[in-house]
């Protein structure tokens, strides 16, 4: 009976236009019972009440460009939180590195941030940290995408998230059937996390931003490489768990769309000239937001959807104010990764 009336409920909000994904949504979520459905449920749709949330693009068309001042202007226009004395972790996407194939955060874009913070808004202390996916040598990634060199030019310590002091954090949503979880102490003790990813297309997420990105501040020392016991807690659902649970109080998205990454992501794709930083507080906006500068309706990638449906932040167009750049200029049509 519970079953069938679940299924009433989905249609019913399918059809007045209420979820996103809804489908997907509902095969992901209905063995955990008609009380917790609908309860997500209606958090998300009170999300919707809430002010729309802004994401600033900023047009640069190179990486020899003026990353800085596009940085400066993007921070004000996508009223970015006051940082001023916090202790600030920046996330690139440092998954890998391959020769020509633009699949991480390239280097200027994270030191022109390191510059803007310190000088300008004088934060009290910064790291840059990953947890790579795979089990290599993370002192080799540095060096091989120039961040070595970049982090002692500018006095910047390294952490790796993945071998750090660990602190065990209680997880809200219950979208992964997980109670807990263990992270990093570096990013749980912070004051603010920024998230710094490429933009490029996945496999399994169609789009890799600022909240696929998350996934390296969850130790592989605990959880193994590639993290697959997270996995299978579906994708989808342990992202959400993870947004929806970050200690950090203040968070912000700076996404490296200079040169995007098409075809056969995150690792072998082709590049993508987009010329293109996305910066914004909701993780989800922002994400939303590349994807429609990519050439995708957010609405139909799973993972942005499911976010959507819980709630976790703005993914219609009307509630998301784009100020800087006109985005209909930097959009480019990106080819998605084939399936696995």
């Amino acid at each position: 009976m519970k079953s069938i009336s679940r299924r009433s409920l989905l249609r019913l909000a399918l059809g007045g236009g209420i979820l996103a994904g809804g489908a997907v949504i509902y095969k992901q979520t209905e063995s955990v019972g008609l009380d917790k459905w609908m309860r997500w449920m209606l958090r998300g749709q009170t999300a919707r009440l809430n002010p729309p949330a802004r994401v600033a693009l900023a047009s640069v068309a190179s990486y020899d460009d003026d990353v800085l001042s596009a940085i400066r202007t993007l921070w004000r226009d996508a009223n970015a939180p006051d940082l001023a004395n916090a202790r600030v972790v920046l996330k690139p996407n440092l998954v890998d590195s391959i020769p020509e194939r633009p699949c991480y955060t390239m280097p200027q874009v994270t030191e022109a941030l390191i510059q803007f913070l310190r000088d300008e808004i004088q934060v009290k202390a910064l790291v840059v940290a990953e947890g790579m996916t795979f089990r290599r040598d993370p002192h080799a990634i540095l060096i091989e995408t120039g961040y070595r060199e970049m982090l002692e030019r500018q006095r910047v310590e390294f952490v790796d998230l993945n071998y750090d002091d660990l602190v065990k954090i209680p997880l809200r949503g219950g979208y992964a059937k997980m109670d807990s979880l263990f992270m990093a102490r570096t990013v749980a003790e912070a004051d603010a996390l920024i998230s710094i990813p490429k933009l490029k297309t996945h496999h399994w997420t169609k789009i890799s931003g600022s909240i696929k990105n998350l996934f390296g501040i969850v130790p592989g020392a605990k959880y193994g490489f590639p993290k697959n016991t997270l996995h299978m807690h579906g994708i989808d659902a342990f992202l959400a768990e993870l947004l929806d649970s970050l200690p950090t109080p203040k968070r912000f998205a700076l996404v490296d769309g200079i040169v995007g990454l098409q075809g056969d992501g995150p690792l072998f794709g082709a590049p993508v000239p987009s010329g293109a930083l996305i910066g914004g507080q909701d993780f989800l906006a922002v994400d939303a937001t590349a994807a429609r500068l990519m050439g995708f309706d957010p609405t139909t990638i799973e993972i942005l959807a499911f976010m959507a449906w819980a709630g976790l932040g703005q993914i219609d167009v009307n509630r998301i104010q784009v100020r800087g750049a006109a985005l209909n200029e930097l959009k480019r049509n990106y080819e998605l990764a084939p399936t696995l």
